[in-house]
Formats: C-alpha cells, structure tokens, sequence
C-alpha cells in the first residue's frame, strides 16, 4: 500500500469509529506504554465544528445534486516530535476529533505506528468489516427483483 493510501485507511477507520471504541483502545493501551499516558503535542487547530455540504448523484453515477449539510469537526495537532495530525470527522464530538488527530500523529512516527496499527486500526477496521457484511446479508434477505411478464396477446 502506498504511504498515502496507508494514512488514508486508517484515517477513515478511526474517523467511523465511535468515542467509546477509541477511548478503549487508547486506555489499553496507555496501560502497557506509560508514555502515551502523558503525551505532550499542541493544537495547530482545536477542535472546531462546521458545516459540509454533500453531494449525491442520481442513480450513482447520473448529475451531482446538493443532498444537504452535515456538521464536521476538525482538529490539528503537533506533538513535539514535529508530527501533524490531522481529524475530520462528521458530527460534533470535539474529543473524538482530538484523539483522532493525536493518533494520526503517532501513526506517522516510527516508534508508535507499527503498535498503534497493531491496536487501533486493525480491530477497528475488522469490526467495521464485519458490520458491513452483516448490513449487507440483511438487505440481501430483503431484497426484491422486479420483472415483467409478458401475456400472450402482447407476443
């Protein structure tokens, strides 16, 4: 995986993520790194909440429509190993967006990105995965295919 691709990952794993999975996560595992516990950075950006307008397209590939705003809240820190982390996440949980950007900046240093992948982004991502393909199997069991049946006179 690219370097970018890589940092795109497991930026979208822990912004779909809840508060309470990453606040576990990270209690774990400043448990067993009592460095973490105390970890020094400053905000570039605090937290600060907005509005995004997204974008749909009819039938999934016709012409863009306005689909409406949803609220965003984005966050950048520097730790003091010049690392930038960056979190963009929907919604409006400040802490959430703090803690992501923190965790991006450790995911780019070599000391803690291998641990923090082990940790964080895998069981989430896997979780994630899971959710998907049982959201998945539960529309297929509803899922209804229309077709037309021709009469005889219209042959």
């Amino acid at each position: 995986m690219h370097v970018n691709s890589e940092r795109q990952h497991w930026l979208s794993v822990l912004a779909r993520c809840t508060l309470h999975d990453l606040q576990h996560h990270w209690n774990e595992l400043t448990k067993s790194e009592a460095d973490l516990s105390n970890l020094p950075y400053r905000f570039l950006r605090k937290a600060e909440t907005g509005l995004v307008m997204v974008r749909g397209r009819a039938g999934g590939d016709g012409q863009q429509f306005n689909l409406g705003e949803v609220s965003v809240t984005r966050c950048t820190v520097c730790l003091d190993s010049d690392h930038i982390g960056y979190a963009y996440i929907r919604g409006r949980d400040h802490k959430k967006a703090e803690l992501v950007a923190v965790l991006d900046a450790l995911l780019q240093t070599n000391r803690w990105s291998q641990k923090i992948r082990d940790t964080f982004v895998a069981p989430l991502a896997s979780a994630q995965q899971k959710t998907r393909q049982n959201r998945k199997s539960q529309i297929a069991t509803s899922k209804v295919d229309f077709f037309t049946m021709v009469r005889g006179e219209d042959a």
